[in-house]
């Protein structure tokens, strides 16, 4: 038999199986202008990552293999150099960081735990009993720490005075991920309500704005963008918000107008912007690492 008969007869058995099902993905755009300076490695699980300004260094939340004691808080410095990648240790699955006083505030499964900026030791860990699913921090301009709950859609604060409650449960949070608090709001990146699924059967958040005071809820964006992780401000008028499942980083003005400022890789949790430096640092939970980036 001839070669071009062996073909033929292959590409018609071949069309006769079952056809394999492949998705198209388009490029997208970006909005921004990126230089790639560093990425650290061997951070098992990085989840997210806050800047200390007191040490010049950025703490990265490291969640481990999910073996109870085995997450803790890596040291790196600005260029992503690793200092310490054991600052602290014990901890069960930490993710969202926040600094206030003289403490990193880390959420940990189902505890609030303070943990000193000075030696990285444990010196105290919140809890009400009913937390399931503690996520991001933030802490507002009275030195209130707020930890999302994305599985009962709920946040919880720790007072100035140390007091730690349920501060606010609804379903308008729409499972919160991600907090910031700027001024008297608290902007939320919500994960997504059953009901909210995409064609791939994934739920969607949008990003949100909570009064402090009166905890009145509204919608940054019309629509739901996807499964919203990390907040940060970009500058007067934008944030930056990370979508985890897609590897997406938008660009989000406080009139809810959403741009792709860079595509990144799935799983990109709560990241880092340090305006004045044009720093933007990646946590990548599945690749073990941290990317920095220079916004040119």
């Amino acid at each position: 038999m001839k070669w071009t008969q062996i073909l033929v007869l292959c590409l018609l058995a071949s069309s006769c199986k079952t056809p394999v099902k492949r998705i198209m993905t388009m490029p997208v755009k970006q909005d921004a202008k990126l230089t790639l300076i560093s990425e650290t490695t061997n951070l098992s699980h990085a989840e997210s990552v806050a800047y200390d300004p007191n040490y010049n260094r950025l703490y990265v939340s490291v969640q481990g293999e999910q073996e109870p004691g085995d997450g803790g808080i890596a040291t790196i410095d600005v260029e992503g150099n690793i200092i310490d990648n054991a600052f602290t240790t014990g901890l069960n699955n930490p993710k969202g960081i926040a600094l206030s006083g003289d403490y990193i505030y880390v959420s940990d499964v189902t505890e609030l735990v303070e943990i000193s900026r000075e030696t990285g030791k444990v010196s105290n860990r919140y809890a009400v009993g009913d937390e399931q699913f503690l996520n991001d921090v933030a802490v507002d301009d009275q030195g209130n720490v707020y930890v999302s709950d994305m599985r009962s859609s709920s946040i919880y604060r720790l007072d100035f005075d140390k007091v730690f409650t349920k501060w606010l449960s609804s379903l308008e949070l729409e499972n919160p991920n991600g907090l910031l608090a700027v001024e008297n709001d608290l902007y939320i990146a919500g994960w997504g309500l059953p009901g909210s699924e995409n064609s791939e059967g994934n739920t969607q958040g949008r990003l949100l704005k909570l009064n402090i005071t009166n905890q009145k809820i509204d919608k940054v964006t019309a629509l739901p963008q996807g499964n919203l992780d990390g907040i940060q401000v970009f500058d007067d008028t934008h944030f930056l918000v990370s979508d985890w499942r897609r590897g997406t980083i938008f660009k989000i003005s406080k009139l809810g107008d959403v741009k792709v400022f860079m595509t990144s890789e799935a799983s990109v949790g709560d990241i880092l912007y340090l305006r004045d430096q044009k720093l933007l640092a990646l946590p990548l939970n599945r690749q073990n690492k941290v990317q920095l980036y220079k916004v040119n």
